[in-house]
């Protein structure tokens, strides 16, 4: 139940994004009177939503560091990288998860807020579920590069060219996933 929760707090950070889009959206200027008046029609969505902010960027990055240190730790299995292709963590979909709130959500609506949390929610299920979590757009904010090859994913800061090997990489699978990740080498 633990992980579940984790890879949903994982899959959250994604919409940090979204969540400072929909905020924008509410504001009618950038006074503080404006900021003030927006965060006193809902209170307890804007709370919720810092908390997601903080609780889910908080598991991502505890999550990327610890998987560093694993990285430098734990012995790497080599994997096949000649057909890697650098994968967008699914930009048309992510595109499509911001419009929906950004157009919808009306902090002054209670069921657009409902609406939008059932949303987030069966997205989330589904990203748990099918292990797809790792298209999450928050990991290019945080510099890393998602690439696909033989049903694996790799999760790494090296852009393909800037790799250390070229064709028998060594990677760390996180957990029994098909996810690898490649941090840093040491020299």
């Amino acid at each position: 139940m633990l992980s579940k929760i984790f890879k949903i707090l994982l899959f959250w950070s994604s919409y940090i994004p979204i969540f400072i889009m929909v905020f924008l959206a509410n504001l009618h200027d950038f006074s503080k009177a404006s900021i003030r008046a927006l965060l006193s029609v809902n209170p307890g969505l804007w709370i919720a939503l810092v908390v997601i902010t903080i609780l889910s960027s908080t598991a991502s990055d505890w999550w990327l560091s610890s998987a560093e240190v694993d990285f430098k730790n734990r012995s790497k299995d080599p994997i096949d990288i000649s057909n890697w292709k650098l994968e967008s963590p699914g930009i048309t979909n992510f595109l499509l998860m911001c419009a929906i709130p950004v157009l919808t959500l009306k902090p002054e609506s209670n069921p657009t807020v409902v609406m939008n949390l059932i949303i987030m929610l069966i997205m989330s299920v589904y990203a748990t579920r099918n292990n797809v979590g790792y298209y999450n757009f928050w990991l290019m904010f945080e510099g890393y590069h998602t690439y696909t090859f033989d049903g694996k994913v790799v999760i790494s800061k090296y852009k393909r060219e800037d790799l250390p090997f070229r064709n028998a990489e060594k990677a760390m699978q996180i957990g029994t996933t098909n996810v690898y990740f490649i941090g840093k080498f040491r020299n």
